[in-house]
């Protein structure tokens, strides 16, 4: 790719489908507590009948059973629409779309939580990295 050649997925947009954060009635911090980690999934496909317009759905939970040893309880859903051009193929543009929706909606994720939780009772929660790992890694 050339300075001058666009880049072939674009971003269209990004939405919340759902947004839940609650502060933990009763939560008292715990030094040896274990970090509540995020759970994500994400969700790419293509929308039907209109060729490389893909859909992608991010779904972040922390602390789904609401223990009291974590400030928080969260369930986020956001969804980006993205566009591969037609200079990808399918498996080139499925890669890269999901790549870019990770990137983007983690990240849109992530600057929700702090920015809802600062303004919450105990102050706010960064979220750590998300990886991307295939869905059936194999065995090395």
């Amino acid at each position: 790719m050339t300075q001058d050649t666009p880049h072939p997925i674009a971003l269209e947009q990004v939405l919340f489908l759902k947004v839940h954060v609650a502060a933990i009635p009763g939560h008292v911090y715990q030094e040896d507590a274990e970090t509540a980690e995020p759970e994500n999934a994400l969700h790419v496909e293509e929308i039907k009948g209109d060729e490389g317009r893909y859909q992608a759905v991010m779904t972040t939970v922390v602390n789904p059973d609401g223990d009291k040893a974590h400030p928080y309880q969260i369930n986020i859903e956001c969804m980006a629409l993205l566009h591969a051009d037609s200079t990808l193929n399918k498996q080139e543009a499925l890669r890269g779309i999901t790549i870019t929706a990770h990137s983007v909606l983690f990240g849109a994720i992530r600057e929700t939580v702090a920015w809802i939780t600062g303004r919450q009772p105990y102050g706010p929660l960064m979220l750590g990295l998300s990886v991307l790992r295939p869905r059936n890694p194999t065995a090395p």
